[in-house]
């Protein structure tokens, strides 16, 4: 069921404009319409951070010429060695701050979407734990979902998962009340199209689609679509959604039991 296209904006993050409301993804930055992603349609929601590891290199090797420079007995040693003690310390505080710059990963298939979350680690981390349940990769914890992995189910058995999905697809992503889906070999936008090609351009260059009014939408974020469309051209993983479905009511009817 499609979402109302209006939110409570208080409920966002402040910087970002990102929030959370049950299963939908709401993006909602100043002057854009709503932007809202059914995290169901995912594979995975994680966090992702700048890796560290060339900020600790050069912080081993700045380590590494303090003890050289001590031990070499030259006028300058000691500026020299303060030099390189100041480098280490620089940058492993910066590999200390890549490891806390935390943005969000939205992965369908082989397509990851990065999403910058500006309010720091811990409100990225809540966006992820929020959505997570609802993705289809996570063992399933909720009730809902579990009536939603039970329904795909049945329409795989019965012949019916390739509509099923298309129709999970239909209002998964909205711009304000535009829907975005799939015409043959455009991605529609309300009444705005891209050919799917000019999107994937988009997407590469990390630019966003340009709508009617001034409005925006990450190109990446279309791309999602795409690849549902594919995936439920594809077929479902039955073996994966039966193994969550099994887990699920071994671990709720362990619990009931208690």
């Amino acid at each position: 069921m499609a979402p109302t296209t209006t939110f409570d904006r208080t409920r966002l993050l402040p910087r970002s404009g990102i929030g959370v409301d049950g299963p939908w993804l709401v993006i909602a930055p100043p002057g854009n319409p709503v932007i809202r992603l059914d995290s169901r349609l995912l594979d995975r929601v994680e966090l992702i951070g700048r890796s560290p590891t060339a900020p600790l290199i050069w912080s081993g090797v700045a380590t590494a010429g303090v003890a050289a420079a001590a031990l070499t007995i030259i006028p300058g040693t000691i500026f020299a060695c303060a030099g390189f003690a100041y480098l280490a310390y620089e940058r492993f505080g910066e590999a200390r701050r890549r490891s806390r710059s935390r943005d969000l990963l939205l992965a369908l298939g082989d397509l990851e979407v990065a999403l910058h979350v500006a309010d720091g680690p811990e409100a990225a981390k809540g966006i992820a734990e929020q959505l997570a349940p609802y993705t289809r990769d996570a063992p399933i914890t909720r009730p809902e979902v579990y009536e939603d992995a039970k329904r795909r189910m049945r329409a795989q058995a019965e012949g019916k998962g390739e509509a099923t999905a298309r129709r999970e697809i239909e209002h998964a992503l909205l711009v304000g009340a535009d829907v975005v889906y799939l015409r043959g070999d455009y991605l529609q936008v309300g009444q705005v199209a891209f050919r799917i090609t000019e999107v994937r351009e988009y997407a590469l260059r990390g630019a966003n689609l340009p709508l009617t009014g001034g409005r925006l939408l990450q190109a990446a974020m279309g791309l999602l679509v795409v690849a549902a469309e594919e995936r439920a051209s594809a077929g479902e993983d039955v073996n994966v959604l039966s193994k969550r479905i099994a887990d699920y009511e071994a671990w709720s009817g362990h619990s009931v039991g208690r």
